[in-house]
């Protein structure tokens, strides 16, 4: 496997310098090589975390993965990771059965991670597609932005949203 991660990031690398070359950008190997590193990295990060959080419903991923100025961009909450820690505790998510999440779409570009899951239909809630936007810095996350949108049970079009 890490003989493939391998391959792969030099196989990026190929591909990048020579988009790179024909776009007239010169970047050293070394930089793109370390920016596709980066973007990695930061997405395994983030997709552990969610999955802690989201999948396993465990509380102390918030000290494990976000930053303690955690930044939220979501209206309906307050900065900080203990905010997430109050809300999530209040919802009685410990309760909750364990689940693999379900990611649809990862996309990841150094600092900025998104991911596109759908929540599933739980009690009244219906199912909902989440877009998350996550910013890390210094290996935890320090922002987020989200998008949430329920599933509608009779939709015009016949399109799935995920």
């Amino acid at each position: 496997m890490l003989q493939l991660k391998s391959f792969a990031a030099a196989a990026f690398a190929v591909a990048a310098l020579t988009a790179a070359a024909h776009a007239g950008n010169t970047k050293p190997v070394k930089q793109v090589l370390q920016q596709h590193e980066l973007t990695q990295k930061n997405r395994t990060l983030v997709l552990k975390a969610y999955q802690a959080l989201f999948g396993d419903h465990d509380l102390t991923a918030l000290d494990r993965y976000w930053a303690e100025a955690y930044i939220q961009h979501n209206p309906t909450m307050t900065d900080g990771r203990d905010s997430v820690k109050k809300l999530l505790e209040s919802m009685g998510v410990a309760n909750w059965p364990k689940q693999k999440v379900d990611f649809k779409r990862v996309i990841a570009e150094g600092d900025l991670v998104m991911t596109q899951v759908v929540q599933p239909k739980a009690g009244n809630m219906p199912e909902t597609v989440i877009v998350d936007i996550f910013r890390v810095e210094n290996g935890k996350i320090a922002e987020h932005w989200d998008v949430m949108q329920p599933v509608p049970a009779n939709p015009v079009n016949k399109r799935p949203m995920y």
